[in-house]
């Protein structure tokens, strides 16, 4: 079954639905065994967990000794484009000693289309063995939950005790079964970036927390649509502004996978939900109908300062998009809003054939373990990292550095305090290798259903149950 999904074509509403995919990346994944699916029925609620950061106490990978390494020693990272060595180069920087033996290889391709896959499996065969295989979230199942391909990172050394500051939905994305096959420094908490401006004079005050009282559920969502449409503004730019945070609320696997291996669909409210909301923010009024990333740049304008556009559900990396596309630093604030969810974030496998495994381990450990590592990349390239300890610093500690560009962006709030608690509610128990297809054909459904075209939520299902069927060959 996971031969097959390198000849589905992403559709082209994916490259354009997920430009940035993780701050600069692409878009909108591969087989969910049946131990997954019954651990996602077990484990598959949002935000159950302890919301303190835990110690990680003495569990660590420690660091090699390069005591007779010659060439031969050399690994290879692997990535589409050059964030992933700008994050490990943070890593480097620390232990310089190690950067003769890494050798950044950079595709130049999108991250998540079958370029970068294809590209990957050829490097597999040749000379320079992909040590690290980072991914977006939208594909990294492909390579994780192949055993052909990437190894146990148990077999590197990790330890439950080392992933003591990670957000619970990075450990649930990594595990395979109950082997651990991927890890990431990267958290990319959905949050919502509103204006502070229209937030004074329509909600009385730019306060995130009165501001999130006014979007604390999807209730009071639309009920701030209604008051921000009476003075003339627009709730956001278009109905599938929301997608991210509908689709996040999924209860269950949109992919069952059998004891004979055989595979079934299985969508659930999320979907329904989506298009019943999306649809009432296009015939309400309450949007400018635009499509996330249009090419007509009609999506974008709505971040400058003359628009009429309250709000943009967003994420860590979309601060450096927004000033791309004119938003002004100081106009906006930032809250959690209806409901936790996640916009990309890159996961790291290992190749299971590498050299060097001792390198191997140790840069993965610093890159995704390190509080003192997190809270330099946060510092340094303004990701948020998926570490507790680091972000407790961040926001109590007074760690943040003073330039950092978020913390501009939106006005002197400290965004670190804003993403860590969206963070905490994100579960990606549910997230299946077909995912992104299946919500390319969602985002289909969705704009013919609010077109008119398709005249039913129940036609909208049938719509992408066909696509599933048709393109993946995957049936109810």
């Amino acid at each position: 079954m996971r031969k097959k999904f390198l000849s589905v074509v992403l559709v082209s509403t994916m490259a354009a639905s997920l430009l940035a995919g993780c701050g600069g990346k692409d878009d909108e994944t591969k087989k969910a065994n049946n131990d997954t699916t019954k651990k996602t029925e077990e484990t598959g609620t949002k935000g159950g967990e302890d919301t303190t950061a835990a110690p990680a106490g003495d569990a660590k990978i420690e660091a090699p000794s390069t005591d007779g390494w010659d060439d031969s020693k050399k690994i290879y990272a692997y990535s589409w484009d050059d964030d992933f060595s700008k994050k490990l180069g943070v890593v480097l920087d620390k232990f310089p000693e190690y950067k003769d033996y890494v050798e950044f290889v950079t595709l130049g391709v999108s991250g998540t289309g079958d370029e970068y896959k294809q590209g990957i499996k050829d490097a597999l065969e040749g000379d320079k063995y992909p040590t690290f295989i980072p991914a977006d979230n939208d594909v990294a199942k492909y390579f994780s939950e192949d055993d052909s391909i990437t190894m146990d990172l148990a077999e590197l050394g990790f330890t439950e005790d080392m992933l003591a500051n990670s957000y619970d939905f990075a450990k649930q994305y990594g595990k395979f079964g109950d082997k651990l096959k991927c890890l990431t420094w990267q958290g990319c908490p959905g949050s919502v970036f509103y204006r502070r401006d229209i937030a004074k004079e329509v909600l009385g005050s730019d306060d995130p927390e009165k501001v999130q009282e006014a979007m604390a559920d999807w209730d009071k969502f639309f009920e701030t649509a209604d008051k921000l449409k009476a003075a003339g503004y627009k709730i956001t730019s278009g109905p599938d502004d929301v997608k991210y945070a509908i689709w996040d609320s999924q209860t269950q696997p949109w992919v069952k996978v059998n004891d004979d291996g055989t595979e079934n669909l299985q969508l659930d409210d999320a979907v329904k939900d989506y298009f019943e909301t999306g649809k009432k923010l296009y015939d309400g009024g309450y949007t400018n109908n635009t499509s996330l990333w249009s090419q007509d740049g009609a999506w974008a304008a709505g971040q400058k300062s003359d628009s009429k556009v309250f709000c943009y559900f967003c994420c860590p990396w979309m601060v450096g998009v927004m000033q791309g596309n004119g938003a002004t630093d100081g106009d906006w604030g930032a809250i959690t809003g209806p409901t936790s969810y996640h916009w990309g974030g890159t996961y790291v496998s290992v190749g299971k054939d590498t050299n060097n495994k001792e390198l191997a381990a140790f840069l993965l450990y610093e890159l995704t373990c390190d509080p003192d590592i997190a809270v330099e990349i946060t510092n340094k390239t303004g990701d948020f990292c998926n570490n507790k300890a680091a972000n407790e610093r961040l926001t109590t500690g007074g760690e943040l550095a003073a330039d950092n560009a978020a913390m501009k962006f939106l006005g002197g709030q400290n965004p670190i305090e804003a993403w860590a608690k969206a963070a905490e509610g994100i579960s990606q128990a549910n997230v299946t290798y077909a995912d992104a297809s299946i919500k390319a054909f969602i985002d289909d459904a969705a704009k013919s259903y609010n077109a008119g075209e398709l005249k039913s939520v129940d036609e909208a299902v049938e719509f992408v149950e066909k696509k599933c069927d048709s393109d993946l060959h995957i049936s109810k």
